[in-house]
C-alpha cells in the first residue's frame, strides 16, 4: 500500500484545505543601528510556494528572522490570517502554526533522529508515532537512522530531519531559510522535491533559496529584495524570464 499522505494533503477530488495567509506589512527589522530590512511587504498564501530572492546582503534571511520572532521588529506588522503576530516569541508562534527552519542549527546534534522528531511533537498530545511514521515514509533515509545521533547524519539527511521536525508540528506556514545551501547537486534535487511535496500538502511555504533560478521557476509568487527593500514581485516563472532582472539583481545563481 502507498504511504498515508500527510495531514492536509490534497483529497481524492484534488482540493486542499485552506489555511490562513501570512501577511507582512511594511516590516522593518535589523540588529541594532540602521535596519537591514526597511518597510518590506509580502504575502504567503496556503498551498503556494512564495520565494524571496535578491543579491547577497539584500536582507532576505533577516526578514525571515523578523517574521519568525527570532529578531525583534521595529516597524510594520506580521499577520496570520487576521491575527497580529508581530514580535510574538518563536515558542508561541509554533503553537499558532508557524514552523521556522533556519539554515544553521536546525537540529539537536546530540539527540537521536527519533528524539529530534519527538521534540517537534511537544505541543501535541500522545506519542506522535503515527506522524513519525508518515514522515519517515516521506523521508525514507530517516527511518533507518532513527536511533542514530543527528550529528552523524550527512548534510542532506540533516536538512531532511530539520524539515521533518518542522512538519511534526503540522504547520499552517512553513518558513525555510536556504534549505539546500551547501548540499551536493543530487541531494539538492531531493530536498527541493520534498519542499514542493510539502507545498502540495496545503501549508503556505515561504522560502529563501540560494538557487534563484530553481526557486523562481517553481514559485507561485516571488519577491525581489534589494538593499533591504521591496523591488519587484510577480509569478516566479515570469520574473525568471526578465533577463535584465536576472542580470542586475540576481546574477547567475
Amino acid at each position: 500500500m502507498p504511504p498515508e499522505p500527510l495531514r492536509g494533503s490534497p483529497g481524492s477530488n484534488g482540493s486542499v484545505p485552506t489555511g490562513p495567509t501570512l501577511t507582512v506589512e511594511k516590516l522593518t527589522v535589523g540588529y541594532g543601528g540602521t535596519p537591514v530590512v526597511q518597510e518590506v511587504s509580502i504575502r504567503a498564501k496556503p498551498g503556494e510556494l512564495t520565494a524571496i530572492v535578491g543579491p547577497n546582503g539584500a536582507g532576505k534571511s533577516t526578514l525571515l528572522k523578523g517574521i519568525a520572532g527570532v529578531l525583534r521588529t521595529t516597524g510594520g506588522r506580521v499577520l496570520l490570517g487576521e491575527d497580529d503576530i508581530t514580535n510574538v516569541v518563536p515558542e508561541r508562534l509554533v503553537r499558532l502554526g508557524i514552523s521556522y527552519v533556519p539554515q544553521l542549527s536546525n537540529v539537536f546534534p546530540s539527540l537521536s533522529v527519533l528524539e529530534n522528531l519527538e521534540m517537534g511533537w511537544y505541543i501535541h498530545h500522545g506519542d506522535g508515532k503515527e506522524r513519525i511514521d508518515q514522515l519517515c515514509s516521506m523521508f525514507p533515509d530517516l527511518r533507518s537512522s532513527l536511533r542514530r545521533p543527528a550529528r552523524t547524519l550527512s548534510g542532506g539527511q540533516r536538512m531532511m530531519l530539520a524539515l521533518a521536525r518542522g512538519l511534526m508540528l503540522d504547520p499552517q506556514v512553513l518558513v525555510l531559510d536556504e534549505p539546500t545551501a551547501g548540499l551536493a547537486p543530487k541531494v539538492v534535487d531531493e530536498v527541493w522535491g520534498h519542499v514542493l511535496e510539502i507545498k502540495a500538502a496545503g501549508p503556505a511555504v515561504l522560502v529563501v533559496e540560494q538557487n534563484t533560478r530553481r526557486s523562481l521557476g517553481d514559485a507561485d509568487w516571488a519577491y525581489v529584495l534589494t538593499n533591504g527593500r521591496n523591488n519587484l514581485e510577480g509569478p516566479g516563472p515570469e520574473l525568471l524570464e526578465d533577463k535584465d532582472l536576472i542580470q542586475l539583481y540576481i546574477g547567475g545563481g
